[in-house]
């Protein structure tokens, strides 16, 4: 990054090139509160892209794999409660909606949180809208019930099927979990202590406002094991479950790669929830965003989450590293009697120098980066900012975009993505135009674009002052694109970029031309370079689209 670029942006703290070479790269995804648009900023608080849409979030957002955004919405519903959507949309680089999924009626409202798993499929949390009598009858103490409706979670995955429809293939649901000491004559009667695989139906104590029992407010993903982590503030714990069950093995004790279907596979933050432990031993405090940490940062496998309430005085917010207590193979070991689940404690946190001024009571994530150092986002403060693993602030950002007065943010995350494509798909027999965007953020504003191409696939790669092109260079395509740029097929594939780091490239198939490329499958890639050194500066992720007839 350049010192120059970063004047006059309000970052007090990237004044020197120092700190500013600690910033992680990349771009920060974000749709505020109150907010129908999704915005994307550089280092420099920029927007440099937004997907503007028609309802507000319900309330995540993600970059998928592909460059999509899957958004969560609200929709009109029975339940209009903290976090409440009741839909999840897919949308394209340039807005497109290419999936408008609704669940929002009577039995099943999706909030906080959907995510897309590795097969394409979506996962989501959501309410299912019970009456008080069946939690009664499950052995909750009708003391502690107000009003006619109990909400407890369900974990539900969606295969989508058409433009506005999808199926469900899988479902938890907490309600098939449950304990309760109550009334022996009830199911499910049992000490919870003996059973931490079960959710105890009278904890937390005390009535719950229009029923709603769990509040999960976050759920991820490992594909490497085949589990699921919730957030449960609640319980002011976060939960793991088997996801490897079929939806039958799921409402049991059997099944799944575990051996124990949907039962609770581990529980951490507040052992008193299961009668292991008391107030003293509780270390979570209505928590948001549990997150394995991925693979190529530090710390992957393990678990980062936002812990909100932590007492003080004051009270303040911190973040939790937790090491990752399963194996390999995705099993936890066995607790014995009275023994909670560990570890005793994180193995890396942050706390602001003056705890208090880092203090969001609700919603809030955070990220760790590959470079080591970790994005928080704040959000009730409407504050995002980036640490080192000591705790150095290298990067902040203050969100004022919202279409109300409130600017809260439920969640931010920072992407690598520099190249989104128009399609993944070209027809040989119709030709087309594949237009490729782009976007690196202001501190390459001005600079050179090179974007080029390879039948050959992304390894091993071209090293060039240090940065990785992720395409293999022994092609002729590569070959024709490098020595014939802006011609041809080819349009504005080299070029410069706008203020914000922007560009746009073509590829122009005629009807007819790729028929001798059928099946095959291109990657484009792109590389900025300095005006004035002619040094390589960044270079992007691939970008695949396949022949087809």
């Amino acid at each position: 990054m350049k010192t120059a670029l970063l004047a006059g942006l309000g970052l007090v703290l990237l004044a020197s090139p120092l700190l500013a070479q600690q910033v992680a790269p990349g771009l920060t995804l974000f749709n505020p509160n109150n907010d129908t648009t999704t915005y994307l900023v550089d280092s420099g608080g920029n927007t440099v892209h937004q997907w503007d849409m028609t309802a507000f979030p319900g309330v995540s957002v993600h970059l998928d794999g592909d460059g999509t955004l899957l958004r969560t919405k609200q929709v009109p519903g029975p339940v209009t409660i903290g976090g409440w959507g009741g839909g999840v949309e897919r949308v394209a680089f340039d807005g497109t909606v290419t999936w408008d999924f609704t669940m929002s009626n009577a039995n099943d409202i999706q909030h906080h949180e959907a995510l897309t798993l590795p097969n394409g499929n979506v996962l989501m949390i959501v309410w299912e809208r019970l009456n008080v009598l069946e939690a009664i009858n499950a052995g909750r103490d009708p003391a502690m019930t107000i009003g006619t409706n109990w909400l407890p979670d369900a974990i539900v995955e969606i295969q989508p099927t058409g433009r506005t429809t999808g199926v469900e293939v899988w479902r938890w649901r907490a309600m098939d979990h449950v304990i309760q000491d109550f009334d022996p004559l009830l199911p499910n009667f049992g000490v919870v202590g003996d059973h931490p695989e079960r959710i105890d139906i009278n904890w937390p104590p005390g009535a719950l406002a229009q029923g709603e029992w769990m509040h999960s407010n976050g759920i991820d993903y490992d594909a490497e094991t085949d589990q699921i982590v919730i957030s449960v503030p609640n319980f002011n714990e976060i939960w793991v479950i088997d996801h490897s069950t079929t939806t039958a093995e799921a409402a049991g004790s059997t099944g799944g790669n575990q051996g124990r279907g949907g039962d609770l596979l581990y529980r951490w933050g507040n052992p008193q929830a299961y009668d292991r432990g008391t107030a003293a031993d509780q270390q979570l405090f209505f928590q948001h965003n549990p997150t394995f940490i991925d693979e190529g940062s530090p710390g992957a496998g393990n678990l980062l989450l936002f812990n909100n309430r932590v007492p003080g005085p004051p009270q303040h917010s911190e973040i939790f590293e937790l090491t990752r207590q399963n194996d390999a193979s995705g099993a936890f070991p066995a607790l014995s009697p009275g023994q909670p689940h560990g570890p005793a404690g994180p193995v890396w946190s942050y706390v602001a120098p003056n705890p208090g001024s880092f203090s969001s009571a609700f919603i809030s994530g955070a990220q760790r980066l590959p470079n080591g150092n970790t994005l928080i986002c704040s959000g009730a403060q409407s504050w995002i900012f980036e640490v080192t693993s000591a705790g150095a602030k290298v990067w902040e950002y203050f969100n004022t975009m919202a279409q109300t007065p409130q600017t809260l943010v439920f969640r931010a995350t920072r992407i690598e993505r520099t190249l989104w494509s128009n399609t993944r798909v070209f027809s040989a027999a119709s030709g087309g135009t594949l237009q490729l965007d782009l976007i690196a953020g202001s501190d390459h504003g001005g600079e050179v674009y090179f974007v080029v191409g390879s039948f050959g696939g992304t390894t091993p790669g071209l090293v060039i002052d240090g940065f990785t092109l992720p395409l293999n260079t022994a092609d002729p395509y590569f070959n024709m694109m490098f020595n014939q740029p802006n011609s041809g097929p080819f349009g504005s594939t080299l070029g410069f970029l706008d203020p914000l780091g922007r560009g746009t490239a073509t590829v122009t198939l005629p009807p007819a031309a790729g028929v001798p490329f059928i099946g095959k499958t291109i990657h484009h890639a792109w590389a900025a370079i300095d005006p004035l050194t002619f040094a390589v500066t960044m270079t992007s992720n691939a970008e695949p689209v396949t022949v087809v007839p």
